[in-house]
């Protein structure tokens, strides 16, 4: 996604939590990204590491949604690492409350 694409998103999109996760969505392409912020990760190794952990658990889940296209942006809230199983969870919760709208 590019900036423009997120800009609009937050701007008009829906917006579920689930701890660790914030996911703004809205129907559209299927485009994806993901951000975690600097202020509580500082070193890039943490930050990194926690995109991986979300894109894999999208990966994994994305067949929950049904067939269905929405364009997604999720931004990691928590304050520490947390484990992938936790990440896991929480994405597969947020993907079935966008498959029963």
């Amino acid at each position: 996604m590019n900036e423009r694409q997120i800009l609009s998103l937050l701007k008009t999109g829906h917006v579920l939590f689930r701890y660790p996760l914030k996911v703004h969505f809205q129907e559209g392409a299927g485009e994806f990204g993901v951000s975690v912020p600097k202020r509580h990760f500082k070193r890039a190794v943490k930050r990194n590491l926690l995109k991986r952990r979300v894109r894999e658990a999208f990966r994994l889940n994305a067949a929950r949604l049904g067939g269905r296209s929405y364009d997604i942006f999720i931004y990691y809230i928590g304050k520490q690492v947390e484990e992938y199983e936790r990440i896991d969870k929480s994405l597969a919760q947020v993907l079935d409350d966008l498959a029963a709208r």
